[in-house]
């Protein structure tokens, strides 16, 4: 089990939400009028538009959702043991 500071983890569940919803928007074009944002191209010099009419599914979205994937796993398997509510709430059989 991975143990997982709560910041951490909300960072993972939003961070993968994000991500989440910047793939279903930019894959149809809706980010660029049309035109898909291609983040390699955009953060490196590659020499290439980084707006491109090329609407689809690319190696860019695979990343992507395998980075999806990844830190919706490690949420899933950082959260906590379920409690002992009786040990939490104290022992009832004591009746005097």
């Amino acid at each position: 089990m991975v143990e997982l500071n709560d910041n951490v983890r909300l960072v993972l569940l939003v961070g993968a939400a994000a991500l989440l919803v910047f793939e279903l928007l930019n894959m149809p074009g809706m980010i660029g009028n049309g035109e898909k944002l291609f983040l390699i191209d955009l953060i490196t010099d590659s020499g290439m538009d980084h707006f491109r009419p090329d609407t689809g599914f690319s190696t860019q979205d695979i990343v992507a959702v395998l980075l999806i994937v990844v830190m919706g796993a490690l949420y899933w398997i950082s959260q906590e043991d379920d409690l002992d509510w009786e040990a939490l709430l104290g022992d009832d059989d004591d009746e005097e």
